[in-house]
């Protein structure tokens, strides 16, 4: 449900106002708005606050670069308990020393990975150079070239510049050529621009080899390539130590500067005198007497007032949390991912806890999928009691131990949904225990747990399966139109009210025409279906809206979209049947040795098969939720404002102040 939501107005002498910011954003639990008036213009920081706010910003942003260097992440503990420049001075020197330690293994990397690239060509070529390249009447151009024909390109350049005065020499390197031009130093820049017109670059070397002749870079690297993985593995250690030594420090800080840097960003949203301030913002209902306990300690300075929000007229500015209990809450993230709803009006979450977990396991439907969805939430669980965030690089999935818990209770649901449906459909990855005898049709063999519902045999159950599916988009299309008529009337938007009430009379009538048309039934429901077009009529006439008679078709299509259930389902269990028959024939036609291969070739093209499909079976039961049944009431057409309270960041992570 949508938290009935009041506001809070405080207003009190202005030396008066950090103390009280301190103690809102201790408790946590009210979102402060800006308040405008034409009495009280808007805080204006003084000099003193203004340098707080930009020091204390910069204690944030050199902490969390401090943390990035040392390779962890803020976050919130017990805050330091010192004065901004204490803060500033415990700082700098952490990051000082992160940032060397940092820049030294950058430098090594660096320097290690030019040996890696060019040790064996600056090898060979200083032994092709003999020295040549310190002359003083002669230069040395070093190139590699990616196949021997490019001599001839270069040669071909360099006769065309200096006739006969340079000399070519090469040899063959990994696939590659290296090669090298002599020619005399009048001559260089005439054979270095030969060359780069061909798009023959010359080999120049960088970082600290960078101005050394071939043969000093080569006993350069040599010295290096022993020395340099020995300096990086020292600055990794002396990081690592730094981490330990720096890490509590340095999220202290962290934590302190994040909240005093909120409190003086605050102050912005307060209207303020020259003595006097005053506070506009709102909490949920719920928490009310927190609020009052946290201002009584201040009930001597200041003044405050607490009243209901008006849904009618202040819906655009309330901020919106849902509250739902401990079985519907974790759904609330599929909510939240799209669009929160406006204040006053309705809460969808426990739909999709009843519905989207159920058309799951209807659709799946397999007790052996459900033992491998139990593999995963086993992992997932072990996240959670660890602490540790779940994280995906390739599809860029970054999950905080709280969601990965909603995550873990919203799988649970699912799994249990598979496996109730698995023993309906009798299904162990497809029809593997049917053809153990465990699972029977009644009236096609024998065996332990009869079959409720053979949805393979599309020829039995198709109808039976359709007409359920179908059933599910009546009522999801008729409780989200009943869910817009009562919204709207709640609200006075009789032209809303109206087009919901057509389009429920319409479908009313469309249902029984179609019913009627494919039984041949008479009688009592023809007057059904005249008295759901007339409403329909009405509708239109009440709403002026001349688009319902073209849109009635396609809201009696998103009742047929249900069908998805059972087609996607009915899919999902064929295949899985053609996966388990593929095995249990090559176990049949290989003897002993089939038995094994057919398992390991079952096994693998059902994985196959759950990889190919799993994401459909997610994405159809949810979008029908989504989709079909969000649409009818409004769901998208107002959004609600978050309820972002104010509160210091360790009220975010649950740590004890």
């Amino acid at each position: 449900m949508i938290a009935p939501m009041e506001k809070l107005i405080v207003a009190g002498p202005k030396r008066r106002v950090h103390e009280l910011l301190g103690e809102l954003q201790r408790i946590g639990v009210v979102q402060i708005d800006a308040l405008r008036t034409e009495e009280l213009p808007e805080y204006a920081y003084s000099p003193e606050e203004e340098d707080a706010a930009k020091r204390w910003q910069r204690v944030v942003q050199g902490a969390e670069h401090a943390l990035a260097l040392l390779g962890s992440a803020p976050e919130a503990t017990r805050p330091f308990e010192g004065g901004l420049a204490a803060a500033e001075s415990e700082l700098e020197p952490l990051v000082h020393r992160a940032d060397v330690l940092t820049r030294e293994a950058e430098k090594l990397r660096e320097e290690i990975d030019l040996i890696d690239l060019y040790q064996q060509p600056v090898e060979t070529l200083a032994e092709m150079a003999h020295g040549l390249d310190t002359s003083r009447w002669l230069a040395v151009l070093p190139f590699l070239l990616e196949k021997e024909a490019e001599l001839e390109v270069a040669a071909e350049a360099l006769g065309e510049a200096l006739e006969d005065r340079y000399l070519l020499a090469h040899q063959p390197l990994d696939g590659r050529v290296a090669a090298l031009a002599v020619v005399l130093q009048g001559d260089l820049e005439t054979a270095r621009g030969a060359l780069s017109r061909k798009g023959i670059g010359e080999l120049r070397l960088t970082g600290p080899f960078a101005g050394l002749s071939l043969g000093e870079a080569r006993v350069r690297m040599r010295e290096r390539a022993k020395l340099a993985p020995e300096e990086l593995e020292n600055v990794h250690s002396a990081l690592t130590r730094l981490r330990k030594e720096a890490e509590a420090p340095l999220r202290s800080l962290w934590t302190r500067a994040m909240d005093e840097a909120a409190r003086l960003r605050a102050l912005l949203d307060i209207a303020a005198g020259r003595f006097g301030f005053a506070l506009f913002g709102w909490i949920p209902a719920r928490l009310k007497g927190k609020v009052e306990e946290a201002l009584a300690a201040h009930k001597e300075h200041v003044v405050y007032t607490l009243e209901p929000a008006d849904e009618h007229h202040e819906a655009d500015r309330v901020p919106v949390t849902l509250e739902n209990g401990p079985m519907v809450k974790p759904f609330q993230m599929l909510i939240e991912f799209l669009n929160i709803p406006k204040y006053g009006t309705w809460d969808p979450t426990w739909v999709v806890a009843v519905f989207f977990p159920f058309w799951f396991g209807m659709i799946v439907g397999d007790l052996g999928y459900a033992l491998l969805f139990m593999l995963i939430a086993r992992l997932l669980s072990g996240l959670v009691k660890q602490k540790k965030p779940l994280v995906i690089e390739f599809f860029g999935i970054h999950m905080k131990p709280p969601v990965v818990k909603d995550l873990v209770f919203v799988l649970n649901a699912m799994i249990f949904w598979t496996v109730v449906w698995g023993f309906v459909y009798g299904e162990f990855f497809g029809n593997f225990l049917e053809h153990l005898g465990v699972f029977y049709v009644p009236g096609h063999g024998s065996g332990l747990i009869p079959i409720a519902i053979p949805r393979a045999d599309t020829a039995a159950t198709a109808t039976m399966m359709i007409l359920i599916a179908i059933a599910f988009g009546v009522f999801q299309v008729f409780h989200g139109l009943g869910v817009r008529a009562w919204l709207s009337l709640r609200h006075g938007h009789m032209k809303h009210f109206w087009e919901a009430t057509g389009y429920l009379g319409g479908l009313v009538g469309l249902i029984v025409f179609a019913y009627t048309f494919l039984t041949g039934a008479s009688g009592g429901y023809n007057l059904v279906m005249y008295a759901g077009f007339a409403v329909f009529l009405l509708g239109i006439v009440m709403s002026r809206v001349v688009l319902m008679i073209a849109e009635l078709p396609t809201q009696g299509g998103h009742i047929l979209s249900y069908i998805r259930i059972y087609a996607v389902g009915v899919a999902g269990a064929i295949m899985a049947n053609l996966a388990t028959d593929l095995g249990f024939s090559l176990a049949e036609k290989l003897g002993i040795l089939g038995v094994l291969v057919g398992l390991v070739v079952g096994l693998l093209t059902h994985l196959t098969i759950l990889a190919l499909t799993m994401m459909g079976h997610i994405l159809q039961p949810i979008r029908l939720v989504w989709v079909e049944f969000f649409t009818k009431f409004g769901f998208y057409e107002e959004s609600g404002r978050p309820y972002r309270p104010f509160k210091s960041v360790r009220n975010d992570a649950g740590t004890a102040s």
